[in-house]
C-alpha cells in the first residue's frame, strides 16, 4: 500500500491563482503531490494519467500513457491557455520498456503535442535523473535515449543491456529527460515558454535510507519537499528560469557529487 501524502501545510494560497495547469502523472507518487500541492495553491489543475484518481483535480482526462495516439487525444481535449506542465508519471513498475515509455517517452510526446495549447510564459517541468557513479560510462546510452522513438523501444533495451540491469532504466530516462529540457530550453522563446527541470531524491520523492538517517526527516517528507519545488518552478517566481535543474533531494546530488568529485 503507497504512503499517505504529508499534509498541505503552509502552501501559498495565491501562488499559483488563476493558473491552469496540467499534470501527466497526477494519479499517483510525485504527479499526484504535486496535483494535490498546486490545487492547494489555487491553480485548476488537470490530470492525465492512466489511474482514475481525482484527488487535487479539476478534471482527469483519462488515457493510456504509453500510447502516443492516446496521448494525441488527450492533448486534443485539453482546453487551451494552459500555464503550466508538469510531466511526472509513475513508472515505478515494469520492465525497462515500460519505464522508458512512460518516463521519457510520453512526457516529450504530450509536451510536444500541448505547445500549441500553452499560454505565453507557461512553465514546463520535466523530471532529471541524479547524478550516479555511472554517469560518464553512460554517456553514450543518454544520448542514444535522447533520440529515442516509440517503435525503438524493444531494440533500445536490447542494444543497452537494460533487461539485465532494470534499476538503470529510470537513470537513463532521468539523464534523458534532462538533456530534452536543455536542448529545449529556448526553443519556444518567442513565447516566453521556460523548461526546468526538478531533480527529486528517488521517482516519486521519498528520501532514501541513508539520508533519512543523516537529518532525521521522515522519508515521506522528501516528496513534500519536491513538490514545493515543483509549486516554484510552475509559479511567476521563476519567470526568466529555463534550462535549470532543481534538486529537491534532501542533498542526495550534493553527497552524491561530492563522493565522486572528492570534495
Amino acid at each position: 500500500m503507497a504512503a499517505a501524502l504529508p499534509p498541505l501545510a503552509n502552501v501559498p494560497p495565491l501562488l499559483l491563482a488563476g493558473k491552469r495547469v496540467v499534470v501527466l502523472g497526477s494519479g499517483s507518487g510525485l504527479g499526484q503531490a504535486v496535483a494535490r500541492y498546486a490545487q492547494a495553491a489555487g491553480a485548476e489543475v488537470l490530470g492525465v494519467d492512466d489511474r482514475k484518481v481525482f484527488d487535487g483535480l479539476a478534471a482527469l482526462y483519462h488515457t493510456d500513457v504509453c500510447d502516443p495516439a492516446a496521448l494525441d487525444a488527450a492533448a486534443h481535449a485539453l482546453p487551451d491557455g494552459i500555464d503550466g506542465l508538469a510531466l511526472l508519471p509513475d513508472a515505478a513498475t515494469g520492465g525497462p520498456e515500460h519505464t522508458l515509455a512512460r518516463a521519457l517517452l510520453a512526457p516529450r510526446h504530450l509536451a510536444q503535442a500541448l505547445l500549441p495549447k500553452l499560454a505565453h510564459g507557461a512553465a514546463v517541468l520535466a523530471r532529471a535523473g541524479p547524478p550516479h557513479a555511472t554517469w560518464q560510462t553512460q554517456l553514450g546510452e543518454t544520448r542514444a535515449a535522447a533520440a529515442l522513438r516509440w517503435d525503438d523501444l524493444d531494440a533500445f533495451v536490447t542494444r543497452w543491456g537494460l533487461a539485465a540491469e532494470p534499476d538503470r532504466a529510470p537513470r537513463t530516462a532521468g539523464w534523458a529527460m534532462q538533456a530534452w529540457v536543455m536542448a529545449h530550453c529556448n526553443r519556444w522563446a518567442d513565447r516566453a515558454i521556460r523548461l526546468n527541470a526538478l531533480t527529486p531524491a528517488s521517482h516519486d520523492g521519498r528520501l532514501p535510507p541513508d539520508i533519512v538517517a543523516a537529518s532525521g526527516r521522515d522519508a515521506a517528507s522528501g516528496t513534500e519537499t519536491a513538490a514545493r519545488a515543483a509549486l516554484f518552478l510552475l509559479s511567476d517566481l521563476s519567470q526568466g528560469l529555463t534550462g535549470a535543474n532543481l534538486a529537491a533531494d534532501g542533498g542526495l546530488c550534493a553527497r552524491i557529487m561530492t563522493s565522486l568529485d572528492g570534495l
